[in-house]
């Protein structure tokens, strides 16, 4: 049984928030539809733009449809998560540890020895280029 995001979303912080913007947005609908059968003026103008406007918003429409099909399929196409893609837990902590980087201590271009210009910045001695270092900070 696959579960859906809208208990967890009200169950949030935002849960409140939600269900206010909700009621009144269904609060505009009821007031713009009683508006538009008790008022002709209304009734005239909005059967007038949907006259001149059909085709722009017939390809309006389909765009969003097709849209939400696209992110929908997607969505399900890629809902696993990263570490799950990625296999086990321990190959992401291998990637997060930096015990597994090389100190950085010659240019990787020309082989060069750098130099420290300021705490975590090196430069090359030859070809000029910047590098970050993960060193600790340097005594001033």
């Amino acid at each position: 049984m696959r579960s859906t995001r809208l208990p967890s979303l009200l169950g949030s912080r935002y849960g409140p928030l939600l269900v206010i913007q909700s009621a009144a947005n269904l609060l505009l609908a009821v007031w713009l539809y009683l508006e538009y059968t008790h008022n002709p003026f209304m009734q005239t103008y909005v059967s007038n733009v949907l006259a001149t406007d059909w085709p722009e918003i017939a390809i309006g429409v389909s765009v969003a449809i097709v849209a939400v099909v696209a992110l929908a399929l997607y969505g399900r196409r890629y809902s696993e998560s990263l570490p799950a893609r990625l296999g086990s837990k321990s190959k992401l902590e291998d990637l997060e540890e930096p015990s597994n980087l090389a100190r950085l201590d010659m240019c990787p271009f020309c082989q060069t020895p750098l130099r420290p210009i300021s705490e975590g910045r090196l430069q090359c001695r030859k070809c000029r280029r910047y590098f970050k270092s993960s060193l600790p900070k340097m005594a001033a």
